[in-house]
């Protein structure tokens, strides 16, 4: 009966291990995630920056262009693109970076969604005492649950931003290689 007992407090143990592993990794992808997207709208703002600066040789190019020519109707098709693709990073961004929660119905000690008028401290404390070790793994399951949902959520938005911030390059580019060719 000590060899069950052993055992079982070493695969409680290795759960835990586990969990609290899977844990950090996905919190770390979530930070990580949600610093790709500030570094990303921080490079358009840079961008921004750049374009502003040099705004007087982009007005004398602009005002040589008829709006009716060919170069002129392009120009104004891709200077569309190019403002939705950018509002667009900084809309999905947002979404991406803002707080996500996961709803499973379960009532985890790790976060509490209550008040401390309606959950005092003491009673807190009373019920992690009375804890067992399947109850901690309880826990540790559903908030990584809970993680895996958030971590999913962001990465649908964090996907529209790259795809965003593409397109904002490319179209910029376009743009960019197109007022120049037709200095030329």
């Amino acid at each position: 009966m000590n060899n069950d007992n052993t055992n079982l407090k070493g695969t409680i143990e290795i759960k835990q291990a586990f969990l609290s592993s899977a844990i950090s990794d996905i919190s770390s992808y979530i930070q990580l995630s949600d610093t790709k997207v500030s570094i990303i709208m921080a490079a358009l703002v840079a961008l921004v920056a750049v374009v502003a600066s040099c705004y007087e040789p982009i007005i004398c190019v602009l005002v040589n262009i008829k709006p009716c020519s060919w170069l002129g109707v392009t120009l104004i098709i891709l200077g569309l693109v190019f403002f939705i693709s950018f509002v667009a990073v900084f809309v999905f961004g947002m979404l991406t970076i803002r707080g996500h929660s996961s709803n499973i119905g379960y009532k985890s000690k790790w976060y509490l969604h209550q008040s401390t008028k309606e959950y005092s401290f003491d009673a807190y404390k009373e019920d992690v005492i009375l804890m067992t070790d399947e109850d901690v793994i309880e826990n540790m399951t559903a908030e990584l649950y809970k993680l895996n949902d958030i971590n999913r959520q962001k990465l649908k938005t964090n996907r529209w931003v790259m795809r965003s911030f593409s397109l904002t390059l490319i179209v910029g580019g376009l743009i960019c290689v197109l007022l120049v060719a037709s200095v030329l």
